[in-house]
């Protein structure tokens, strides 16, 4: 039985500069930091990854190698604007926000907004419903 994935492009030692690094799925690379969201818990990709490795028996480079691969699959789809559907998650799609004029609320100037594309997420009814959001039926 062939492996799940390519585990070959795995880079072994994070550290390592030196080291061939195969694969380049770093998402937060060039992105500017974020101000963290002090009150709210938060699952990120560590948990993530720790939960495969608890349920699937994946090693650490083999599991983060799975979310890093699951998740450019869905940024490739989303940058060619396919819109990538989830059974029984939801649908995440792609949609085109015009110029307007805006306005800054602290000084009340006219600013204008540039045209931006944004990633918009519309959660399943099974989602809806298991997390009690569900309206109810008639």
């Amino acid at each position: 039985m062939p492996p799940l994935f390519d585990t070959s492009r795995i880079r072994m030692n994070p550290r390592d500069e030196t080291a061939e690094v195969a694969h380049r799925l770093n998402f937060h690379e060039g992105l500017p930091s974020q101000a963290a969201d002090v009150g709210t818990p938060a699952f990120i990709r560590a948990h993530l990854i720790e939960q495969l490795m608890v349920r699937l028996g994946l090693d650490k480079p083999d599991a983060h190698a799975l979310v890093d691969a699951f998740f450019e699959v869905i940024m490739q789809a989303l940058e060619n604007g396919e819109a990538v559907r989830l059974s029984g998650f939801g649908c995440f799609q792609l949609r085109d926000k015009h110029a307007r004029a805006g306005r800054n609320p602290k000084t009340g100037t006219a600013v204008p907004v540039v045209a931006r594309r944004v990633v918009l997420f519309r959660a399943s009814r099974l989602l809806k419903f298991r997390l009690g959001s569900a309206k109810s039926h008639r």
